[in-house]
């Protein structure tokens, strides 16, 4: 089946307000990234990170010594990324299409990316090209909401959003429960020039169930499957609940 490579421009639109969640968020995602990848490979390691976003994890792992090479299909992101993590490396693609070669000993997905992909093979073909970047024995980490664990709050959930000084905006939830899709309506309004001006955009993610996930991951080649959930299992309170897959690409027999 051939799938649009058309890329998504959504995401270019709050790139410049995608930093404002607070450095919290993100020290809480290395802390889970250091427990679950960083213990397990050589310090310096060269590691993936897709839909890096505005490289603020990317940062955070360039100044404990890694090589970062990020990759996003949002080119407004990645202009953030390269003020945030001058020293790393950013490609501007999309994670159903790229191709590495195998470079790296681990990579990451933070903040659910993987569930804006909306059907389960495309998901495949993003998991299949993260297995080819990877060396043997490397190791692969991603974040996600699973149908299991997302559906009632994505139901439930009405609205959402944030008020800064030049930035306010508010996010409108629904779910389609046949479909499994999720759709969360922005609409923002920015101080630019002493004028507030509005954008409204629409973001749609896929909640896919575990099993569909981890056939997903043995088809591609990945073993050692773990699933962790965010909140139980890693300590982590932030009021959302997703799941981290860690994974790892086998060494050759």
């Amino acid at each position: 089946m051939v799938y649009s490579k058309q890329r998504n421009t959504n995401h270019d639109t709050i790139a410049s307000m995608y930093d404002l969640k607070g450095l919290e968020h993100h020290d809480i995602t290395l802390n889970c990234i250091d427990r679950l990848i960083l213990k397990n490979i050589p310090k310096g390691s060269h590691i993936f990170d897709l839909g890096c976003g505005t490289g603020q994890i990317a940062q955070r792992l360039l100044k404990r010594g890694y090589q970062v090479t990020g990759l996003d299909s949002s080119e407004g992101m990645l202009k953030v990324a390269r003020e945030n993590a001058p020293d790393g490396k950013f490609i501007l693609d999309d994670a159903r299409f790229f191709k590495l070669p195998p470079t790296f000993y681990a990579a990451i997905s933070t903040d659910v990316v993987l569930n804006y992909i909306l059907r389960i093979e495309e998901l495949k073909d993003a998991l299949q090209n993260v297995y080819n970047a990877l060396l043997e024995n490397g190791i692969f980490a991603f974040e996600l909401y699973l149908e299991e664990l997302c559906e009632l709050d994505w139901k439930n959930s009405d609205t959402g959003g944030c008020v800064k000084d030049n930035n306010v905006w508010v996010d409108i939830w629904s779910y389609d429960t046949e479909k499994k899709i999720g759709r969360k309506d922005t609409t923002r309004f920015q101080l630019i020039n002493g004028l507030w001006q509005r954008s409204d955009r629409s973001f749609f993610l896929k909640a896919y169930s575990t099993t569909e996930v981890k056939s997903a991951l043995e088809e591609v080649g990945f073993t050692g499957i773990t699933i962790y959930d965010i909140n139980r299992d890693l300590g982590v309170e932030r009021g959302s609940d997703t799941a981290v897959f860690v994974c790892h690409k086998p060494l050759s027999e």
